[in-house]
């Protein structure tokens, strides 16, 4: 999302103001990055199959009805995966605020040979008087994630109505999750 703009875009106050193809660029990107089955699932297929045998055999129209309206509601679940995401990122460079997160904990992740994989960093932000999101990022690089943890700072982007929406202004950052059962590192103060 971060890549789609210039960066001195986020110095600006919100409301920003966009670029005219952010929006499509950002539509594209959420497309693009979802994995050929998430289109192309068994009802997709068994509904496209099922029309193809319906040219043929020629049912009754009620048939045709149900089927049709099956696979509307499969392709208005997809829409609304992809304007959930879209929206969100939208918002957040429309309107979202840039502050700094504290971390507070950092969670290792190993891989199945035990080898280190990634990092959480359990995160808090302060975003108004008495308002305060709290959440994990996954990070895919260790180094970055230690590095990062015994900063102790992140700069991060968020909404201040919507608490729980927040990505990293800088790095890899679109890798937002939580995950309470893993194991958490306290950082020493």
């Amino acid at each position: 999302m971060l890549a789609l703009v210039e960066h001195h875009l986020l110095d600006q106050r919100p409301p920003r103001r966009l670029p005219f193809f952010f929006l499509p660029n950002l539509l594209g990107e959420y497309l693009l990055e979802r994995p050929p089955r998430f289109y192309l699932d068994p009802i997709m297929i068994g509904g496209s199959v099922l029309a193809l045998a319906f040219l043929v055999l020629k049912p009754a129209a009620i048939l045709w009805w149900c089927l049709g309206v099956i696979l509307l509601l499969r392709f208005i679940a997809i829409g609304w995966v992809i304007y959930r995401g879209v929206r969100e990122d939208y918002l957040l460079m429309r309107f979202g605020v840039v502050t700094q997160a504290h971390v507070m904990g950092m969670r290792l992740c190993r891989d199945a040979s035990g080898d280190l994989s990634g990092a959480y960093l359990d995160c808090v932000i302060p975003i108004g008087p008495r308002r305060t999101s709290v959440g994990s990022v996954w990070m895919p690089d260790t180094n970055e994630a230690q590095r990062i943890a015994t900063q102790g700072r992140l700069s991060v982007i968020c909404l201040q109505r919507a608490p729980a929406t927040w990505r990293l202004r800088e790095g890899d950052g679109p890798h937002l999750r939580y995950e309470p059962n893993a194991p958490k590192l306290i950082l020493p103060d």
